[in-house]
């Protein structure tokens, strides 16, 4: 892995999408993805994330909303973004949902594949300016009902 210095501008973008993806946005909907094709991603997880700017969890809750998948990510100190516009691509779910960063929207992507018990998971911000990836596991007693 080729590494470079970090430039000042770069890690500004860094800092400024990790505050954005951990920022909390006034949306509330669900999607229309029905319920029963992504049964196996329902529940709570964690997704912890290593970047060079350091480690960091989000939370992410996928649940039933009057039939549809319904989602929220982010960190309950820092608050949660409600996500509306998910899809599913095979056994890929896919979540899009723009963010707020002091004025200016930036579009977040987030994909999740089950991996036995856990999601495996790769979040791009920005269009791939912020990317990073990683395995979710299950916060306990969030499991999805037999």
């Amino acid at each position: 892995m080729k590494t470079s210095p970090i430039h000042l501008p770069r890690m500004a973008l860094a800092i400024g999408l990790l505050v954005t993806v951990l920022s909390p946005a006034a949306v509330s909907a669900q999607s229309d993805l029905d319920t029963s094709e992504a049964e196996a991603f329902i529940g709570d997880w964690n997704l912890p994330m290593d970047s060079e700017f350091g480690s960091f969890e989000l939370l992410l809750e996928i649940h039933d909303q009057d039939g549809r998948v319904a989602a929220n990510i982010g960190a309950p100190d820092f608050g949660m973004q409600s996500v509306t516009d998910i899809t599913k691509s095979g056994e890929t779910l896919i979540l899009n949902y723009d963010t707020d960063a002091q004025g200016q929207l930036i579009s977040v992507t987030v994909t999740l594949e089950r991996d036995g018990e856990n999601i495996l998971f790769q979040l791009d911000a920005a269009e791939g300016a912020f990317s990073v990836g990683g395995t979710g596991t299950r916060v306990s007693g969030s499991e999805t009902p037999s």
